[in-house]
């Protein structure tokens, strides 16, 4: 392993008074030896030299851990106790928070947390915890405190379960959006949101956890955002892939509260992103909620019957982003909805007209099959607000793709990622135009790519090259500058599309339904 930290085992000759060098001078000349320089010394080090050198009769080990300023000598131990050397890769997304305590000897997880992002508590989207910590200091105040307690309840746990200590763990990496990353460092993420989208920090580096105001006494390397709206999780996501190091034409496409997209190869990189994510994740309609117990989360309709799944096998009380997409999918399959997304009264008895909301739903649970007695439904306006997200989505592909003069065929490999690119079906996905109708061999399904990034960077201090590059490559578009962004949004609000030339499989499936 390469990683940030290292842990070098030294037996030193002891002092003597022909033979007086300094401890520290004795210990750094020593690393020097085996390659380790030039290696400064933090002050927490330094004052432990003493008597541990010479209760130890000089049979130490050093930590050194790596950072834009050179090698820092962190720790000194008593003996070799270099088997025991771990370090920590964090997750910090806008919506739940990913630790993982890693052996940094064999890269295996020893143990893995999550725990919802204490933000929430500000609002459930983005804007509004923007808005809130914008109305003054002590906001902003609060809304970094709680990401720091919900990074420091984390460690406490992998800690716990593992019984391995904070302080055995010399390095931590954070990789999250670039708003997540302001709050973290009790910066105005305003500059984020707002013309001239010019964030604080992109690249803010390395910091002391203490410093930070982490219950962790390490270092803390907090990935770099490519721009604004590609943060710090894209760029460790793309670490996972290599597809910018191949000749094939790859998508990167992660969706969760927000979309980013990246396409290219060795030649060339071009990313963009935009609010696609929260409806999709099923954070619309009265009863969208994100993925918990009683969520249904798979849909199927044969004719005019329905029927679901929910996680935990709990009577369902909502339903989340990927019971949506089979609910949407499943109702243009069967004809309950046509190719603008109307839907069809007649079909079946699920379909109702709902006098208060002065428009047709589409019923996924009765009130005898529901956790709460209510009738869950998905109305026509859901569906409308819906069919806007993903033409977003849809659209970004199509304008990125079209602006160097290739089309979705020619797409090699379509990695997903984020919460809908994990859960989601890929056929309904296809079904309703989110993703492009590929040979279903070409899609590659990445679980928490950005977590998975951020372990290998802290197992793996040579990937700083490969950030370094995409920093420098890929180049942002601003969609809001593109000319014909709205135009393609609107043929994109049809499903699958009003193009169904670009969906031939689907095409056939609802040819061999019967449905218009």
């Amino acid at each position: 392993m390469n990683g940030f930290s290292q842990k070098i085992h030294l037996t030193l000759e002891a002092p003597t008074e022909e033979q007086n060098q300094a401890d520290r001078e004795r210990i750094l000349r020593a690393l020097e030896e085996k390659g380790y320089s030039p290696v400064k010394m933090s002050l927490s080090a330094l004052r432990s030299l003493y008597p541990l050198c010479r209760e130890s009769e000089w049979d130490i080990t050093v930590t050194v851990v790596f950072t834009e300023e050179g090698a820092v000598a962190t720790a000194v131990e008593a003996g070799d106790t270099t088997g025991e050397h771990y370090g920590i890769a964090v997750d910090l997304g806008s919506t739940s928070v990913v630790m993982q305590l890693v052996d940094m000897n064999t890269g295996e997880v020893r143990a893995e947390a999550r725990e919802m992002n204490g933000q929430i508590a500000f609002g459930n989207d983005i804007l509004t915890r923007i808005v809130y910590a914008n109305e003054s200091p002590g906001h902003l105040q609060e809304v970094s405190i709680a990401t720091l307690d919900t990074i420091n309840l984390l460690l406490e746990r992998v800690c716990k379960e593992t019984g391995i200590p904070a302080e055995k763990c010399p390095m931590m990496i954070i990789s999250g959006n670039t708003t997540m990353i302001h709050f973290l460092l009790g910066l105005n993420a305003s500059t984020v949101f707002f013309a001239p989208y010019a964030p604080v920090a992109c690249d803010p580096g390395f910091f002391s956890g203490n410093e930070l105001g982490l219950k962790f006494p390490g270092m803390v390397y907090i990935v770099p955002a490519i721009a604004n709206y590609l943060g710090g999780d894209i760029t460790s996501g793309l670490l996972t892939t290599d597809f910018y190091k191949r000749d094939g034409l790859a998508a990167f496409f992660d969706i969760g509260t927000n979309g980013e997209l990246v396409i290219g190869n060795s030649s060339f990189l071009i990313a963009g992103a935009g609010a696609a994510g929260p409806a999709l994740e099923g954070d619309i309609s009265k009863y969208g909620m994100r993925a918990g117990d009683g969520a249904i989360d798979t849909v199927t309709i044969k004719g005019e019957e329905l029927s679901f799944t929910t996680i935990g096998n709990k009577k369902p009380v909502g339903i989340c982003g990927s019971g949506i997409i089979d609910l949407m999918a499943q109702m243009r399959l069967n004809g309950w909805i046509d190719i603008t997304g109307t839907l069809k009264p007649g079909v079946s008895p699920r379909i109702r007209y709902v006098e208060e909301l002065e428009e047709d739903v589409a019923v996924y649970a009765l009130p005898e099959e529901s956790g709460n007695g209510e009738m869950l439904y998905f109305s026509q306006t859901d569906i409308r607000q819906y069919l806007a997200t993903k033409a977003a989505a849809h659209t970004m592909v199509d304008c990125l793709l079209e602006s160097v003069g290739l089309t979705e065929e020619e797409l090699d490999q379509y990695y997903t990622s984020g919460a809908f690119g994990t859960y989601a079906n890929l056929e309904s996905a296809i079904t309703i135009g989110i993703f492009p109708d590929l040979p279903r061999e070409r899609f590659v399904c990445l679980n928490n790519s950005s977590l998975n990034g951020a372990r290998e960077l802290l197992l793996n201090r040579e990937r700083m090259a490969d950030i370094e590059y995409l920093r420098e490559t890929i180049y942002y578009v601003q969609f809001s500058t593109v000319p014909d962004f709205v135009v393609k949004m609107q043929a994109s609000k049809f499903i699958p599309h009003t193009n169904m030339e670009k969906y031939p499989t689907v095409a056939a499936k609802l040819k061999e339904n019967g449905v218009q």
